[in-house]
């Protein structure tokens, strides 16, 4: 795409290339005249200077790319097959170390995050990563896998970012190196929709999924190829319960495109959470359901054989704060019965209870159980650190991996 310029700029730079000079000085009328018109000059060559500007800003514009067409198919990339209900995935933040006995109840970590530091592509870990290497070394002695989470839910990915291919490249690289650095074992990509009050600079950066999410995921998996072989490291998504983010009452926009994309990776997980609040946040029907999850994502072209759902390790009562991790919930309520996803509890000094909806052991044990009699990939949760210790009786984690492997 080309951006011309306006004939009216363009006669006037013509104008200011070629100022004309053409007085005879008789009086002081006259000198009064040049004086004028030297000032004008002045400012022209000003304005010109604004122009330049102008124009750099329109010739930034035209490097975003327009959107590829691609729909890919199976002919364009096949993954290597992942067993079904073979993967139990835990994510980690701020530097958390997993227990051994946590480890050996995963399959695999996403470390999370790594982010873009700019539009550049260039990127940098969230805070409290210090001792990553080491956190990658237990995984690994515990045959665990480790992947890089790229994104989360409160960074913003932008099409200067993902629609300038200078840009993309430049980031594809940085996650490669940080991959081979890391002795990483591959990737997942945490691109979500931003949510800001301005709706329509929120639409904006959304629609960078729309338009450049398969080109992203189709360069990186060939890049990932290319610097380590064919299948031999992961790349990973996860990706919202639903595809529909509200503008308003009357508008949502299903961002997430229906192209193909996901023959690229080797799984794609459902966040199967924060669909509402209270006891809706995160129910049994919103993943299982005839409208739920798994039936619109796969009717959408995603193969059963590709999905793992997943699992919030907190409770939701309203967005931002109002949360409670589940650990919170059986430290308030230790012989909280495994049949109840929900607790009323106040975290207001008004002392005004609010309904805090989570998954507890027996509606996890009945999600793990769905998940394998349909076959699917495995289940994720978010987050390690909501849980209590595995030894615990009332372990998410340890009702997962037990029904996982039953």
């Amino acid at each position: 795409m080309s951006i011309s310029k306006p004939n009216s700029i363009e006669n006037f730079s013509d104008n200011v290339k070629k100022p004309k000079r053409y007085f005879i000085v008789k009086n002081i009328g006259y000198s009064l005249i040049i004086i004028m018109n030297s000032i004008a000059c002045v400012n022209n060559t000003g304005l010109k200077k604004n122009i330049i500007g102008i124009e750099s800003k329109s010739n930034a514009i035209t490097r975003i790319e327009i959107p590829s067409k691609l729909i890919a198919t199976r002919s364009d990339y096949q993954t290597k097959p992942v067993p079904p209900n073979s993967v139990i995935m835990g994510y980690l933040m701020e530097g958390q170390m997993p227990t051994d006995s946590q480890f050996k109840n995963m399959t695999h970590v996403g470390i999370s995050f790594l982010q873009a530091t700019n539009n550049r592509g260039e990127v940098s870990m969230t805070t409290g990563w210090e001792n990553l290497n080491e956190i990658i070394a237990s995984a690994h002695a515990n045959d665990v896998k480790a992947l890089i989470s790229f994104g989360g839910g409160g960074f913003k990915v932008t099409s200067e970012l993902m629609g300038v291919k200078d840009n993309r490249h430049n980031l594809i690289s940085n996650i490669i190196k940080f991959i081979r650095d890391n002795d990483l074992d591959g990737f997942d990509c945490d691109w979500e929709p931003s949510w800001i009050n301005n709706k329509s600079k929120m639409e904006k950066i959304n629609n960078a999924i729309t338009n450049y999410y398969i080109t992203f995921i189709k360069e990186f998996r060939e890049a990932l190829d290319k610097e380590f072989g064919k299948g031999n490291k992961i790349f990973t998504a996860a990706i919202l319960n639903a595809n529909s983010i509200w503008y308003s009452n009357k508008k949502q926009i299903a961002h997430f495109p229906q192209n193909g994309w996901w023959h690229y990776l080797d799984w794609v997980s459902l966040m199967n959470y924060d669909n509402d609040l209270g006891s809706k946040h995160a129910t049994f029907e919103s993943v299982f359901g005839p409208e739920g999850s798994v039936s619109y994502w796969t009717s959408f072209g995603i193969p059963q054989s590709k999905i793992v759902i997943g699992i919030p390790f907190y409770a939701r009562a309203g967005w931002g704060e109002e949360f409670l991790t589940y650990k919170d919930i059986i430290r308030i309520n230790p012989n909280i019965p495994d049949t109840l996803d929900f607790v009323l509890h106040s975290k207001s000094i008004l002392g005004i209870k609010k309904e805090y909806g989570f998954n507890g052991v027996s509606t996890l044990v009945r999600k793990v159980k769905e998940g394998k009699k349909l076959s699917l990939t495995g289940i994720m949760f978010w987050r390690l650190a909501g849980d209590v210790p595995v030894d615990h009786e009332k372990s998410l984690l340890a009702a997962m991996s037990e029904e996982l492997k039953r």
